[in-house]
């Protein structure tokens, strides 16, 4: 495959120090309120990784940023051109219906400004279930390959969210479900079985496991499940079948065993 283009060197050095784990950059992102599977590193490197094997382009992007833990190692996976977009309620709680994660403005700017990676992010404050394809295409500057879903953990809320994804993602791109399989949260699972069930979309647009882990499900379309689960097997402890459909067994992790959501 060809090589990153060279301006995202310096967010591919970021990122490798993260993902050393002892790095005075793990020890500082720690800081950043929220929850983040340290553990998780492996293996967003090992999808951006195979996404840049296929070629498969476009923005990053989380829906629930919070303070932006989860958000940093996304913004650093970049490569040079790549946009990231920020989709939040902020301040206007009113939309954050289960409290599932009072969002600041504020606070996740000044996170993005300590980890160096700001540039090109552009944030969207709004209710993510009443926003369109178009605005978040819009925002994203094109598709996105790699998106977060950590908004809202009621079920219209995530069968929503998951609709957005499904309809703003690249060809080859990747959705990570947060508290997938969380029992203080039963309404993310509920709203993942329906969008996998009732086939709002269709099939090239509906989004299927393909891995569990880290108190998260990864999804993509039909096309891509067997290059991603491919693409983790090294990372997993075993295979079994979720919501119909066969998946690499990721580690549960530390904090989804000891913190759940508290």
């Amino acid at each position: 495959s060809a090589p990153p283009a060279a301006g995202s060197h310096v967010a591919d050095a970021r990122f490798a120090a993260l993902l050393a784990l002892d790095s005075a950059g793990m020890v500082a992102l720690e800081t950043v309120p929220g929850f983040f599977e340290p553990a998780l590193l492996p293996v967003l490197a090992a999808l951006d990784a195979r996404q840049r094997d296929l070629d498969v382009r476009g923005a990053v992007g989380e829906i629930g940023v919070y303070h932006g833990r989860s958000f940093v190692p996304l913004a650093l996976l970049r490569r040079e051109g790549e946009a990231a977009v920020a989709v939040d309620c902020f301040e206007e709680q009113q939309h954050n219906r289960d409290e599932s994660g009072c969002g600041n403005e504020a606070a996740f700017n000044a996170t993005l400004e300590r980890f160096c990676c700001a540039h090109d992010v552009v944030s969207v404050a709004c209710d993510s279930t009443q926003l369109a394809p178009a605005d978040l295409l819009a925002a994203a500057r094109g598709p996105i390959r790699l998106l977060s879903v950590d908004g809202s953990h009621t079920e219209e809320a995530v069968l929503a969210d998951l609709s957005l994804a499904a309809a703003a993602l690249a060809g080859g791109g990747v959705v990570i479900l947060d508290d997938a399989v969380n029992a203080d949260w039963p309404g993310v699972v509920s709203g993942l079985a329906r969008h996998v069930f009732e086939a709002g979309e269709g099939e090239d647009r509906r989004l299927l496991p393909f891995a569990l882990g880290y108190n998260k499900a990864f999804l993509c379309t039909a096309r891509w499940q067997a290059v991603y689960g491919e693409a983790l097997a090294p990372l997993g402890r075993k295979r079994a079948r979720f919501l119909g459909h066969d998946c690499a067994v990721l580690p549960l992790g530390w904090i989804a065993a000891h913190f759940a959501n508290d």
